[in-house]
């Protein structure tokens, strides 16, 4: 017999991969609609500004937009935790997606000049006039930490006559 909470951690863990599996393929399948449509020079541009991508902007425009695209699928399979190699797909795909996250805040930051909060305590995490916040942006590192680590798999063994 399964407690109450193992059913309330399984809902709660499925939503949020569900979730923030869709805010991923919002935006991939934003970018990879542009790629195919042939519109895809902002974006081309926007990876040409990052050091490492930018020997191949075009060919790493495809993987951002494709990869955001890949999360949201890993994450969709890895809810159905009684399909083969679910957990692996799933820690995958929060690696993905903290590499994207990690690309994500250092385009923002020391590219565009972006910060983290519009208007708080410290002076030096709000943005200039004319920039934006990114907060939503930062908590997807601690989301896809969360994507990595957490084992609920391991509940299973609810032993209830201890």
């Amino acid at each position: 017999m399964y407690k109450y909470q193992y059913w309330i951690s399984i809902i709660s863990d499925a939503l949020l991969k569900l979730c923030f599996g869709l805010i991923f393929f919002n935006y991939g399948y934003a970018k990879l609609n542009m790629l195919f449509l042939g519109n895809g020079e902002g974006l081309i541009n926007m990876v040409s500004t990052i050091p490492i991508f930018s020997i191949l902007p075009v060919f790493f425009s495809w993987t951002l937009a494709l990869s955001e695209i890949i999360v949201f699928i890993g994450l969709l399979y890895g809810i159905l935790s009684f399909l083969p190699f679910s957990n692996l797909i799933t820690k995958l795909s929060g690696l993905l997606s903290l590499l994207i996250t990690i690309v994500i805040i250092y385009q923002h930051i020391f590219a565009w000049g972006d910060n983290i909060f519009s208007y708080g305590p410290f002076d030096f995490l709000n943005v200039e006039e004319g920039k934006k916040s990114i907060f939503g942006q930062i908590l997807f590192f601690p989301i896809s930490l969360y994507i990595i680590f957490n084992n609920y798999q391991n509940n299973n063994y609810i032993n209830d006559s201890k």
